[in-house]
Order: structure tokens, then sequence, then C-alpha cells
């Protein structure tokens, strides 16, 4: 029941960030622009953005292909963070909350078989 009522308030709280997601500092990565790495237009509602909570989330259920795992990388290229999410139900939201990284350029790559979608961040 208390799973339930989770997934429900974030699903809530995701409806109420939706404004603060399409001004997002978040820079696309293209597989055009990038061989190996798979495709997320500027429309994409995988990724949603509490900028003044400095937390982010994905929307596993938006994403066209199933990830195996979510890593959080500083600018120089040292991964701070990273967690195999490949058993995650297809309709997890995953938050990763920046506050415990600091101020700063980070990358987050969300890996599957077939490829990597990046996303930058940038934290104040």
């Amino acid at each position: 029941m208390q799973r339930k009522f989770t997934l429900l308030f974030s699903f809530l709280l995701l409806g109420s960030l939706a404004g603060i997601a399409q001004s997002s500092s978040f820079e696309n990565a293209t597989a055009s622009a990038n061989p190996g790495l798979l495709e997320l237009n500027d429309d994409s509602w995988a990724f949603y953005a509490d900028e003044e909570n400095d937390v982010y989330y994905i929307d596993f259920e938006s994403l066209s292909v199933n990830l195996s795992d979510i890593s959080v990388r500083r600018k120089d290229g040292e991964v701070i963070f990273r967690e195999d999410v490949f058993e995650l139900p297809v309709n997890t939201i995953y938050e990763i909350d920046f506050k415990q990284f600091g101020s700063g350029q980070y990358d987050i790559e969300l890996r599957s078989f077939t490829g990597v979608i990046r996303r930058s961040v940038s934290i104040r």
C-alpha cells in the first residue's frame, strides 16, 4: 500500500515539475553528433529537473531502451556515482540528488546494452 502511495506521489510531483523541466539546463547529445550515443530529443520527457533543490529525475518509461546502469561524472571524467538499474521496473522514476556532489559541471550517463545517453547538468 505504501509503495503504491509513493509511486502515485512521485507522478504527482513530476507533473508539477513539468514546467521546470522545460527550462532545464540539460544539453542533449545526439547520435549524429557522436556515434555510439542513443538519440534523445529536446522534447523528451525522460528527464525532469528540480533545479531549486538540485534533484534530477529520470523516467524509465519514457525511454525507448532498457537501462543497465546510471552514472554521474565530473567534467574531468571522474565517476562519482554509479548504480546498476537493470533489475528496476520499466515504470521507475529514478532520482539523483546532486546536493551530495556540490556545485560544478556534471554528465549523467544512462547506459543501455546498445549505447549511452549523456546529459550535462550545471549545479550552482
